[in-house]
C-alpha cells in the first residue's frame, strides 16, 4: 500500500513538472518586449520585498505639474488686480452715499421744521374777522397788553420783555416761601433780598419758567434764563439763581408812579389758517410841562399768534406801524 501511494505522489509531481515545462515553453515562444519584462521583474521584486518585510513601503515620487501651478498663480494675480481696480470705485461709491445721506438728512430736517411750523388743525385759508370780546381773543390780548409803567421801563420787545411777559403767566399758587441764599443784591439793583419781619421772599422753580416760556412762545423757543426785571425800575423783581434752580424774589422801595398816560384799544382780530393777528391802537399822552420820551411811540401795534402742534396760540412777533 505504501509503495502504491508513493507511486501516486511521484506521478503527480511528474505531471506538475510537465505542466511547468509546457508553460515555460509557451512563455519562451512569446516575443515580449524587454521593457515589459523589466517592469514585470521590478514589480515582482517589489512584491517580494514587501512580502518579506512589510515595514518597508516603496514610494514612487509624483512628477510636478508646472503648468497647473502657473495657471493658479496667474488666477491669483488676476484676482488681486481686479480687487485693486475695484477699490477706487468702492471708495467713490461710499463718498457719494455719504454726501447723499448728508443732504437727504438736511432736507428732511428742513421739511420737518416747515411741517411743525405750518401744521395746524385749522384748514381754512380764508381771512375772517374774530370777535374781540371772545374769550380766546381776550386771553391772547391779556398776554401782550402792557401798561404805561411797563412801556417806560422796557419800550423794546427784547428778551427782557419776553421773559417778563412769560413770568406774568405764572400763577401765584406756583410760588412758595423761600430764603435769600445766594441772592446777589448788586446784580438786582434796586432790588434786595433781606429776610425780616416785613419781608419773606417767594420763589418758583426754573422748570416753571421754562414751561411758561414754551407755552407763550412755542416748544422750540430758546430764551436765556435771566433776572426778571424791566430796566432799572421796580417791575418784576425775581433773580435767577442757577445754583439753586430757582427764581427768588427781592423787594424794592422805589416809587413806580409816572405822570404819563397811555390809551390803548384793541381794534380787531383777524384769522388766516393757523394765524391770528391782533391790531392795537396806542396813544401816549404827555403831562403838562413834560414832553414824551422819544421811545414812547403812538401808533398801531400788531401781535401775531400762531397755533402750534400742541394747540397753543404762541406769540410770534410784535410789529409797529406809525399813524400820527
Amino acid at each position: 500500500m505504501i509503495h502504491k501511494m508513493n507511486n501516486g505522489v511521484n506521478n503527480n509531481q511528474i505531471q506538475n513538472n510537465n505542466n511547468t515545462i509546457k508553460t515555460n515553453n509557451i512563455n519562451n515562444n512569446v516575443n515580449v518586449p524587454n521593457q515589459t519584462i523589466t517592469a514585470q521583474t521590478q514589480i515582482n521584486s517589489t512584491q517580494q520585498i514587501n512580502q518579506s518585510n512589510p515595514q518597508i513601503i516603496q514610494s514612487f515620487p509624483t512628477q510636478p505639474q508646472p503648468t497647473n501651478n502657473v495657471q493658479i498663480q496667474n488666477q491669483k494675480e488676476n484676482k488681486e488686480k481686479k480687487q485693486i481696480n475695484l477699490l477706487p470705485i468702492l471708495l467713490l461709491i461710499i463718498i457719494v452715499l455719504v454726501i447723499f445721506n448728508f443732504f437727504n438728512t438736511k432736507n428732511y430736517k428742513t421739511k420737518l421744521a416747515n411741517l411743525n411750523y405750518n401744521c395746524s388743525p385749522i384748514a381754512s385759508k380764508e381771512k375772517f374777522e374774530l370777535d374781540t370780546n371772545s374769550t380766546l381773543i381776550k386771553d391772547l390780548y391779556s398776554k401782550v397788553y402792557t401798561n404805561i409803567r411797563e412801556d417806560i421801563a422796557q419800550p423794546e420787545f427784547n428778551d427782557n420783555m419776553r421773559i417778563y411777559l412769560a413770568y406774568r403767566q405764572i400763577l401765584e399758587s406756583e410760588k412758595y416761601d423761600s430764603n435769600c441764599n445766594n441772592f446777589s443784591n448788586l446784580s438786582m439793583e434796586p432790588y434786595k433780598c433781606e429776610v425780616s419781619t416785613t419781608f419773606k421772599p417767594k420763589a418758583f422753580k426754573q422748570e416753571t419758567m421754562i414751561q411758561a416760556i414754551k407755552k407763550l412762545y412755542g416748544e422750540n423757543t430758546e430764551i436765556p434764563l435771566s433776572n426778571i426785571k424791566l430796566g432799572n425800575s421796580c417791575i418784576g423783581g425775581y433773580q435767577y439763581i442757577a445754583s439753586r434752580g430757582e427764581f427768588v424774589q427781592g423787594f424794592c422801595n422805589q416809587q413806580t408812579a409816572t405822570s404819563y398816560r397811555a390809551t390803548k384799544k384793541l381794534l380787531s382780530a383777524t384769522s388766516t389758517k393757523n394765524t391770528i393777528i391782533l391790531k392795537e391802537e396806542v396813544k401816549y399822552h404827555e403831562n403838562e410841562g413834560m414832553s414824551l420820551p422819544s421811545y414812547l411811540k403812538s401808533g398801531t401795534y400788531y401781535y401775531t399768534f400762531r397755533l402750534d402742534t400742541n394747540y397753543n396760540y404762541v406769540l410770534v412777533k410784535k410789529t409797529y406801524e406809525s399813524k400820527y
